[in-house]
C-alpha cells in the first residue's frame, strides 16, 4: 500500500463555491448532498435534480448514489446494478427513461430522486452524494471499456424539508445545491497555485441554528484520505482541530457538527466561526492515486428546518486574465487547473 503525506492542508468547497464557479459543464458532475431521510427536529429531507444537456448531440446519463456512512463505497460503486440509467440494455439496476436521448439544450427533472430510485432499499431513509456521468446517447456499451463517449451536462439540485404551515398546508424549505464539475475538486498538489485550500464562514450553533458539515471522497476508487477540520472563532482563536479517515468513495455528514464532531458545548454559543477542511494525506494501492475531496456546509434554522447554503471561498483572488482570457503566465496569472486528472470513470457492467 502506498502512503503519502502532505506538509500542508487543502480545504474544501461546498457545491462549487470557488473562483471558477461559472464553469459548471462537465461529463462528470457531483451533487455533494442529497437525501430521503427524516432528520433532526422531525425534518423530512428530499432532493430534486435537474440535468441540462449543454452539448451538441443527444446524451444519456448514469447516476450513482454514494450512501452516507463511515465505510468504503467502492464495492457499491463497482456494481452497476445499484445505479440509475436510461436504458435497461446497458445493465443498470434502476432505469428511468428520462435519462436517455436527452436532446441538445433540453432539461430533465427527477423529483425526489433518492426515494423514487433507491428508497425501497433503504427503509429508514438515506442521504449521500450523487455522481452524474453523461455520455453520447446509446454509446455506453460501444466503448472499451464500457462507459460511452463523454459529453457535457450542467446539473442543479434542490434539497428541501417537507413540512406543514399553520393551516396544515404542505410547505417546503430548501436550498439550491449546484452540481460540481469533476475538475473542481480541491487538489492537494496545487498549493502554489492557490487551489490547496478553501474556507467556510458563518458557522453557527446555538438555540436558533445548527450546522451540518459533509465530506465526499471522490478520489479514485482505491484511495483513502485523511481529512482535518479546524474551527476558528471570530477573533482568530482555534476552537478545535480534528481529523477523520475517509475510506474510498465514502460520504460522511455531521449534523449539529459543532457539538457532535468538534465536541464543543454550546454555552457559550458558537456564532460567526470559520471552518477549514483539509486533506492531510492519503493512502492507496493505486498505481497513480488521485486524492480528491469535496465538502459542503448548511446552516439550518431550528424553528423552521429551513437550510441555508454556505458557500466555500478561495483565499486567493481570481486571475481574470488567465481564467477568462487564457493569458496564463508568470506575469498575468496561472492556469485555472493545470494538470488536473479526472479521479473516476463510470462504473461498468
Amino acid at each position: 500500500m502506498k502512503l503519502s503525506r502532505l506538509g500542508f492542508a487543502f480545504t474544501m468547497l461546498l457545491a462549487a463555491g470557488n473562483a471558477s464557479a461559472g464553469f459548471r459543464a462537465a461529463d462528470m458532475v457531483i451533487i455533494p448532498a442529497a437525501a430521503y431521510i427524516v432528520g433532526l427536529n422531525s425534518s423530512d429531507w428530499r432532493t430534486d435534480v435537474e440535468i441540462t444537456n449543454v452539448d451538441t448531440v443527444a446524451v444519456d446519463v448514469e447516476v450513482v448514489l454514494l450512501p452516507s456512512g463511515f465505510t468504503s463505497n467502492a464495492l457499491w460503486f463497482n456494481n452497476i446494478a445499484n445505479h440509475l440509467g436510461g436504458r435497461t440494455s446497458d445493465g443498470f439496476g434502476h432505469v428511468n427513461d428520462k435519462l436517455k436521448d436527452i436532446a441538445p439544450g433540453a432539461t430533465v427533472t427527477i423529483d425526489d430522486i433518492i426515494k423514487t430510485t433507491w428508497g425501497a432499499g433503504f427503509t429508514s431513509g438515506v442521504k449521500g452524494a450523487l455522481l452524474i456521468f453523461a455520455f453520447e446517447a446509446n454509446s455506453f456499451t460501444q466503448t472499451a471499456p464500457p462507459g460511452g463517449r463523454p459529453k457535457k451536462v450542467v446539473v442543479n439540485s434542490r434539497t428541501y424539508n417537507l413540512g406543514k404551515n399553520a393551516e396544515d398546508e404542505d410547505t417546503t424549505y430548501g436550498q439550491q445545491v449546484p452540481g460540481i464539475p469533476w475538475y473542481d475538486y480541491i487538489d492537494p498538489h496545487q498549493q502554489s497555485r492557490g487551489f490547496d485550500h478553501m474556507v467556510f464562514t458563518g458557522i453557527r450553533e446555538d438555540a436558533s441554528y445548527r450546522t451540518a458539515i459533509g465530506l465526499v471522497n471522490i478520489s479514485d476508487r482505491l484511495t483513502s484520505i485523511q481529512v482535518g477540520m479546524k474551527l476558528t472563532a471570530p477573533d482568530g482563536t482555534v476552537l478545535e482541530d480534528r481529523t477523520i479517515l475517509m475510506l474510498p468513495l465514502a460520504h460522511t455528514q455531521y449534523d449539529n457538527a459543532v457539538l457532535t464532531y468538534f465536541g464543543l458545548p454550546l454555552d457559550p454559543p458558537v456564532v460567526g466561526a470559520k471552518l477549514t477542511v483539509s486533506v492531510l494525506g492519503w493512502q492507496s494501492s493505486a498505481d497513480a492515486p488521485v486524492p480528491a475531496l469535496i465538502a459542503y456546509v448548511s446552516r439550518i434554522d431550528n424553528n423552521t428546518n429551513d437550510p441555508v447554503f454556505i458557500e466555500g471561498a478561495w483565499e486567493k483572488e481570481l486571475s481574470w486574465e488567465c481564467v477568462y482570457n487564457g493569458e496564463c503566465n508568470a506575469a498575468t496569472g496561472i492556469p485555472m487547473r493545470p494538470g488536473t486528472v479526472r479521479p473516476l470513470s463510470p462504473p461498468t457492467p
